[in-house]
């Protein structure tokens, strides 16, 4: 479960900080609604993580 949150934790925070600006580069428009809730997923994961370190 460790590795779940991790990957998934530092996987959506990548992807919602690199997202905007590939999209800008493709002159297409930054969908933010979805990098925000890729952005709070993230964060949520690695909140989890570090809130049940010792439970997992």
């Amino acid at each position: 479960m460790k590795k779940l949150l991790s990957f998934a934790g530092v996987t959506l925070l990548t992807t919602a900080l690199l997202d905007p600006l590939l999209q800008s580069t493709l002159d297409k428009p930054v969908p933010w609604l979805r990098d925000l809730g890729m952005f709070v997923a993230g964060a949520i994961c690695l909140y989890l993580l570090v809130k049940y370190r010792n439970d997992l």
